[in-house]
């Protein structure tokens, strides 16, 4: 965690993606099961962890769960309308079966974040990118429409390249 960073920051793209990647099944099961609790409850727990001046409310805070096909599923988390530079307005997770290959995990998650940018000169001044299960993140593109069906439409045509 990064104690000089918003608890937005802190919270979409270090402690939701790093839970995600390393626990997918039981954060979907939790997700599934206490719906925007749990969302909030880590949020609070990211947020005890900054300073008082740090800590912002999670009104806004909300999630939907789609199914793109019979294993994969999207979650789309909406954050609270960012505040500073860097601080993510949508978290998309991307939900398969776990794979094992003896003990060891195969990873086949994926975790995409869309930023608020302030330095990108396109006229929506936002960040793309991926987060990966170590929490580093790899820019993908810029400039994108801070929308959630913008967001969607965008990770939607990914895994449709995926796929092919």
């Amino acid at each position: 965690m990064d104690k000089k960073k918003s608890l937005p920051w802190n919270y979409g793209f270090e402690a939701i993606p790093i839970l995600f990647h390393t626990s997918t099944s039981t954060f979907m099961e939790y997700l599934e099961r206490k719906g925007n609790d749990i969302l909030v409850f880590y949020w609070n727990h990211v947020g005890d962890r900054l300073d008082e001046e740090k800590r912002v409310s999670s009104a806004g805070l909300c999630f939907e769960i789609e199914e793109i096909n019979s294993t994969t599923r999207l979650v789309t988390i909406t954050l609270p309308t960012p505040k500073e530079d860097g601080d993510p307005y949508f978290i998309a997770l991307i939900a398969r079966p776990e794979r094992r290959f003896a003990w060891v995990r195969i990873p086949n998650t994926e975790v995409y974040v869309l930023s608020r940018e302030d330095k990108c000169e396109l006229e929506y001044k936002t960040g793309f990118g991926y987060v990966s299960p170590r929490a580093i993140y790899q820019e993908k593109g810029r400039g994108l429409k801070p929308t959630k069906a913008d967001f969607k439409r965008i990770i939607k045509n990914r895994l449709e390249k995926k796929k092919k």
